[in-house]
């Protein structure tokens, strides 16, 4: 089995914690983002979206971060990460939904901030090289976007309407964990598995006062619980290779 993800991406680290919490090995290889090796030829030919994560098994090709967690599940239940009651079910899908429409959307939103524009910086890219890799990419709603952004970042309504869907979020998912220790019920499942990254990642946009204890205790509690984890202290100490990264975090 083999996994082509990047070392921050929130869908490569929600796959890489799922691996890690079947204890199934891979072989990993590294697309670097900032490189623009998911939209080289090669990559395209696996995944025609031009997006990380994709994993190889066994000569099949599996693409999107969420339909790789229902991958796995079905393909490695020796630990079962999908709850047996069906409404635990329902809520579990309810969570992957969210993490993909609010979640993934929003920290995107958020995370192209001007200070990644020091990123491609460090790459000395000129505007006519950034256009001519804009255009290896398959989709051309997301190069004009990425154009956009590595010049200009968001704006700042942007990045406010961005934190405020993760602040609705945030509250739905304080609300989830009123009753349960875990989004989905009392067993850790796919459901935390889909949001961790993400809470990771707000965190690492410096706004931790979003999952304080002060602010939002439950969330606090159960970041602390996923945090403690084995399998998560295994997929997310996946370093950055490349070294000349200027924002290895």
């Amino acid at each position: 089995m083999k996994l082509y993800h990047y070392w921050s991406s929130v869908c490569s680290q929600k796959v890489r914690l799922c691996l890690a919490e079947k204890n199934l090995e891979f072989a990993s290889q590294h697309i670097n983002l900032f490189d623009f090796e998911h939209w080289s030829p090669d990559y395209v030919k696996l995944n025609p979206k031009g997006v990380v994560p994709t994993l190889e098994d066994d000569g099949r090709i599996v693409i999107e971060s969420n339909v790789i967690l229902e991958y796995l599940e079905d393909r490695f239940p020796a630990v079962r990460l999908r709850p047996q009651d069906p409404y635990e079910q329902a809520m579990t899908r309810i969570w992957i939904y969210n993490s993909e429409e609010i979640a993934h959307h929003n920290v995107n939103t958020a995370s192209h901030n001007p200070r990644h524009a020091v990123r491609h910086k460090a790459k000395h890219h000129t505007r006519e090289e950034m256009q001519a890799i804009a255009a290896r990419c398959p989709n051309p709603i997301i190069a004009r976007r990425f154009l956009q952004r590595i010049e200009h970042g968001v704006s700042e309504d942007e990045e406010n309407q961005a934190y405020a869907a993760l602040d609705y979020l945030l509250e739905m998912m304080e609300g989830a964990l009123a009753g349960t220790a875990w989004l989905a019920g009392n067993r850790y499942s796919l459901a935390d598995i889909a949001m961790a990254p993400f809470i990771n990642r707000i965190e690492v946009l410096k706004r931790p006062e979003m999952v304080s204890a002060a602010r939002r205790p439950r969330i606090a509690q159960w970041w602390q619980h996923v945090q403690d984890r084995p399998a998560f202290k295994q997929a997310f100490s996946f370093a950055n290779p490349d070294k000349s990264d200027p924002l290895q975090r």
